[in-house]
């Protein structure tokens, strides 16, 4: 049997013993990549299926079953664009370890041997286990090989990792054809798919909230403004274009607290989340911004005003409680309009709620979202894991 028959007819099987991943393959064209030197097992970026010849052929059916979910799932999971500015392998290796853990509880096939695969890892983002990755390799590059990293199966960027429109259009594609093959799946099986498929089902439809998106139109909804010409926005003067700036029926300002304990200090998705409220402060949406830095109480304080440059640098690194951090706030800033906190809500003191709105930035493990935020005692949480 040649190796496109091969992969042909565990493609067949897939299809019928787990038809949410065979439909999933189907929409796939099928590449032989064999003199590809970036592909020595398979790879996909959403729309192709690459392959290495001589990979194909040391796979048993079972094993070859599992490699096919395998990518299908990096689809499905939208590794093809979400990779960004992380390195190739390292996100290649993350990404295997969130799949292969979930395809191996539902018994599809068998993974090979090569196969990335931890409990610590199962049921984690790919972004969350490339910064476990990244810090345990202390920035070393040694994995930066082939496109699938070390694994059984990678993924290859599927456009440009900041070409927004590509995004969108990839993203549109894979939720249509995740819900054909859901649908596809219910059909054949009777309604009786599988507990640990239908899981992923769930999961891969569940709508995914946009923190960035949560957060602004929090900002946004702190005062009532309007446009000026007489305050130009600023982020475009640069470029040479004059383009009316944003003015408020009264100052706008915020009070951010960084949670600045051991568990949370200056880590990636806290700059992140920093690097959308800088975004937001430095085009006129805020006109004050105070920033509280809190572990167990309030370590520091600092203040900035329209045009200043806001650099956060965050001082703490003790245990974890909310209530000096409120009582300040009430105090010392009762014209704040809004307080957002970022953390991750590993507390049991939230002190006293203040007399205005509070967004919980929560960072941390994913899975414990909704554990962590179900007894909030005030405030609306929003995930800001990346």
């Amino acid at each position: 049997m040649n190796v496109a028959d091969k992969i042909l007819a565990a493609q067949t099987a897939l299809l019928w013993d787990h038809p949410f991943f065979g439909v999933l393959m189907l929409q796939l064209k099928k590449v032989d990549a064999t003199d590809d030197p970036r592909i020595d097992t398979m790879a996909t970026d959403g729309r192709h299926l690459y392959y290495h010849g001589p990979f194909v052929d040391s796979l048993k059916k079972e094993e070859l079953v599992f490699v096919l979910a395998h990518e299908v799932m990096h689809n499905a999971l939208e590794h093809h664009i979400r990779r960004q500015h992380r390195k190739p392998g390292r996100w290649n290796k993350a990404a295997d370890y969130a799949i292969n853990g979930e395809l191996t509880e539902c018994k599809v096939g068998k993974m090979p041997e090569i196969g990335l695969i931890s409990p610590a890892f199962t049921g984690l983002s790919a972004e969350e286990i490339y910064r476990i990755l990244d810090d345990e390799n202390n920035g070393d590059d040694s994995d930066e090989g082939s496109m699938d990293g070390g694994g059984c199966g990678g993924v290859i960027d599927g456009c440009a990792p900041h070409d927004e429109a590509a995004i969108a259009e990839l993203r549109a594609e894979v939720q249509t054809q995740i819900r054909q093959a859901a649908m596809a799946a219910k059909a054949a099986q009777a309604g009786n798919i599988p507990a640990g498929v239908q899981r992923i089902i769930d999961q891969l439809l569940k709508p995914k909230v946009d923190w960035r998106a949560v957060l602004r139109r929090f900002i946004d909804d702190s005062s009532t403004r309007d446009f000026s010409w007489a305050k130009p926005n600023r982020r475009l003067l640069p470029l040479g274009l004059v383009t009316p700036g944003t003015i408020s029926d009264g100052v706008s300002h915020i009070v951010i607290v960084q949670d600045s304990s051991g568990s949370v200090f200056d880590d990636e998705p806290c700059k992140a989340f920093s690097a959308e409220i800088n975004g937001a402060f430095q085009e006129g949406a805020v006109d004050k911004l105070t920033v509280v830095y809190a572990d167990a109480k309030v370590q520091a304080i600092k203040e900035f005003e329209n045009g200043d440059e806001l650099v956060l640098r965050p001082v703490g690194g003790g245990g974890t409680a909310f209530a000096d951090s409120f009582r300040v706030i009430t105090d010392r800033f009762p014209d704040a309009r809004a307080v957002i906190y970022l953390t991750d809500l590993e507390v049991y003191d939230f002190g006293e709620e203040p007399p205005m709105p509070v967004l919980w930035g929560v960072y941390g493990d994913p899975r414990k979202f909704d554990q962590l935020t179900a007894d909030l005692p005030f405030g609306e949480p929003i995930s800001i894991s990346i």
